[in-house]
């Protein structure tokens, strides 16, 4: 029988914290069984996570001639900030008697 692994013993062998392994199992990056309410993983899903990882960067660096060139620095685009949502005036009138208006604006 193969050895199966916790989130947190992966975590630990891939120096990455338990929640990114908890991240990986529920997207499908990584397999791994569900136990109740914890997860275990076999040995031979965390070899071939990481060949497929390898695999990934290999292929993605010689697709990329700026990241094959070694002389050359990565160049980060800014973020951009997304617009301030849209705020919106609602009028609530307490009594019908009441002729005045309340407006509030909501954040």
């Amino acid at each position: 029988m193969e050895k199966y692994l916790t989130s947190e013993q992966v975590a630990s062998l891939l120096q990455v914290h338990p929640f990114t392994i908890l991240k990986y199992l529920k997207n499908g990056t990584l397999e791994g069984v569900k136990i109740g309410r914890v997860y275990r993983i076999k040995e031979s899903d965390v070899e071939k996570f990481l060949s497929h990882a390898a695999t990934r960067q290999r292929q993605l660096s010689a697709a990329d001639p700026a990241a094959r060139s070694q002389d050359s620095e990565a160049v980060l685009e800014p973020r951009v900030r997304s617009p301030e949502p849209a705020t919106h005036e609602l009028h609530f009138q307490d009594d019908i008697e009441k002729e005045q208006k309340e407006y509030y604006k909501v954040l």
